[in-house]
């Protein structure tokens, strides 16, 4: 039987961990990665380029000559170093998102790089925490997918875990229960986001999909928040 996205017995199987999760790329394929980072950084050079953004003003074709001028070129620098906050600030969030489902900061630390689980640790303070982890106070936990978002949130008191998302095409939920671990709360919030995936030719209209919404909501704890999860 093939498995089903909005099968939560799906997600557990793929919040479970495999070792190895990845395996050493070829030196072409690190090739092709080099060169789809460097096409992004040129397109967003030519966004960014007041030499090409004049050429475009006055109705010209950009010659491709103009690439080895020293603006030009200082126009790729800069897109380069916007390439590499993104990148921290993806693998920040990428950390995070492991380590709240599993894995250690010596996994961590062995997929940027090979480097300790102390500096994995230092690099990002408090990403890891065990699936059944119930110390008060724990951090939200994002979960992204199919053009949603979940908050896996624990409750206080050591009560357990609990779920809220939109998923893409809109629609809202949240869990009824609480459940015993972060990694089964994650589980059937991404069996939700599955569910509510929406076409990329029909985005998501937030306006529209709360013209007629006027009563307020409840979030997990019980209080009235606004459409978007905001203390009203």
């Amino acid at each position: 039987m093939e498995p089903t996205l909005d099968d939560p017995d799906f997600w557990h199987d793929v919040m479970t961990m495999r070792v190895p999760a990845y395996r050493e790329p070829t030196d072409d394929e690190l090739l092709r990665l080099e060169g789809d980072v460097a096409d992004a950084a040129r397109d967003f050079a030519r966004s960014v380029s007041t030499r090409e953004s004049a050429y475009r003003a006055n109705g010209q074709e950009v010659p491709d000559g103009i690439a080895i001028s020293p603006d030009w070129i200082l126009a790729y620098l800069y897109a380069l170093r916007e390439v590499d906050t993104i990148i921290k600030r993806l693998a920040d969030r990428a950390a995070r998102t492991a380590g709240g489902t599993g894995a250690s900061y010596a996994d961590l630390g062995s997929a940027w790089g090979g480097i300790s689980k102390q500096a994995a640790r230092l690099r990002w303070p408090g990403a890891v925490r065990k699936p059944t982890d119930l110390a008060d106070n724990a951090e939200r936990f994002e979960l992204r997918l199919a053009g949603g978002l979940a908050e896996v949130i624990q409750l206080p008191e050591r009560r357990g875990f609990v779920w809220e998302a939109t998923g893409a095409d809109g629609t809202s939920d949240q869990s009824d229960e609480p459940y015993g671990s972060r990694t089964e709360a994650a589980a059937h919030a991404g069996a939700f986001l599955a569910r509510h995936a929406c076409p990329a030719d029909e985005p998501y209209d937030h306006e529209a999909a709360h013209a007629g919404c006027f009563e307020p909501h409840l979030d997990t704890a019980g209080e009235y928040v606004d459409c978007d999860g905001n203390p009203l």
